[in-house]
């Protein structure tokens, strides 16, 4: 393949605008170092219309990316042709077609229809596609329409169009078993960290209170939640847990990123009397910038991640997770998607049990009665594999690269 240049688009707000975003800078970083020079173009919600991409040039880490505008009605989330036209003209007048080897979607940043105009122009012009696949979610809101087009749009996207492509990239086993099976190359990428940590990085204090740490929008802001069930975060379940391990004798303070106190109870009002009785043990950060809360991460002795075990949970991989224990700080966390396959009980990380609710309880006070020493031997373990590391994956999804030009 004389080739090098790989196109990367889709719903993500690169480099660290969400998880998306993170994700594909990593994947980024991984296949510059094997040779390619890789172009991302996502949306972004500062850019106000469709406008052309040139006129949308940043550059970061020394990679050229660019953005549609994030959709903000139903209209613009149908207009999937007038976006499609745009990225042609781009490529047109970029002259990338002449370098263009492959062209890899994250998602897709309007209707899943764009992907399938997105594989007919490949084929066409002799352009590898592949599908960077990372969830398989259920639309859960109140409303039954929103519920049933993005059901359909989503469904069309994984258990058709996907299988279209040249090749998958899945986050999980689950998506990668669900291709394979259906012929598809595939290769299993979790979410990675461009960044590697060691021990210096370490900013850990010997304390009695334990630090636990939760980053991220379990819900939408604004919304009451009357199904907490359909919550894929189980924040609900996690500050249940913290509160009786409280009422047990156990002294922490759990930070939440992304929420405040009143935003948290706008949408879960019943759970004013654990905030209360919680009192200065919880604390709502609200948003704050990724930098910053790497940051807090970073001196926290665990971040908690309670997820339910379903398809939504089984089939993506919490970015959380990676991200934590990258940057070394272990995790508590429920055996969801591979999890089991990275973390090591009392080494990067501890699994509760959600099945048994005193089980889950006893697990979690035995975690935070824990000493000092022990869990920073645990952050030092966090460090010392890097586990997530881009370049761990490097000679994998090199092999996986190749073989899509097997045929030619």
């Amino acid at each position: 393949m004389n080739k090098k240049t790989i196109l990367y688009v889709g719903n993500f707000s690169f480099p660290f605008g969400n998880a998306s975003g993170k994700r594909v800078y990593a994947n980024g970083k991984l296949l510059k170092d094997l040779g390619y020079k890789v172009i991302f173009i996502g949306v972004d919600k500062e850019v106000e219309r469709l406008k052309p991409l040139k006129n949308t040039h940043r550059v970061f880490d020394g990679f050229d990316y660019y953005n549609f505008p994030y959709p903000k009605s139903y209209f613009e989330w149908i207009g999937y042709k007038n976006v499609f036209k745009e990225l042609i003209i781009f490529l047109n007048e970029e002259n990338l077609m002449e370098d263009l080897a492959l062209i890899i979607y994250y998602g897709t940043p309007r209707l899943s229809i764009f992907n399938k105009k997105l594989i007919n122009y490949c084929n066409k012009n002799n352009i590898k596609v592949v599908a960077d696949c990372v969830d398989w979610l259920s639309p859960k809101t109140n409303s039954i329409i929103y519920n049933l087009v993005k059901w359909m749009d989503n469904t069309y996207q994984k258990a058709y169009v996907n299988k279209k492509a040249d090749g998958i990239i899945a986050i999980s086993r689950y998506l990668n078993n669900y291709y394979n099976i259906h012929g598809c190359k595939t290769v299993i990428i979790p979410p990675l960290s461009p960044i590697k940590y060691d021990v210096s990085h370490l900013d850990f204090a010997f304390r009695n209170k334990k630090v636990i740490s939760y980053a991220g929008q379990p819900f939408g802001k604004g919304k009451r939640i009357t199904n907490l069930n359909s919550l894929k975060d189980r924040i609900d379940k996690t500050i249940v847990l913290l509160h009786a391990a409280k009422k047990k004798g156990c002294e922490f303070i759990f930070n939440i990123y992304g929420l405040t106190k009143e935003e948290y109870l706008y949408s879960i009002p019943s759970h004013s009397s654990y905030i209360e009785e919680l009192g200065d043990s919880i604390c709502f950060n609200g948003t704050m910038p990724n930098e910053e809360i790497v940051d807090r991460i970073k001196k926290s002795d665990f971040t908690i991640l309670i997820r339910d075990v379903n398809r939504d949970t089984t089939a993506g991989f919490p970015t959380k997770v990676s991200e934590s224990i990258s940057c070394g700080t272990p995790v508590i966390t429920t055996k969801t998607s591979d999890l089991e396959e990275y973390i090591i009980e009392g080494k990067n990380g501890y699994f509760i049990d959600l099945h048994d609710k005193s089980c889950a309880m006893q697990q979690l006070i035995n975690i935070l009665n824990q000493t000092s020493e022990k869990v920073y031997e645990m952050k030092k373990e966090c460090l010392k594999e890097g586990i997530f590391y881009y370049e761990k994956f490097k000679a994998k999804v090199g092999e996986f690269v190749i073989s899509l030009f097997d045929d030619q």
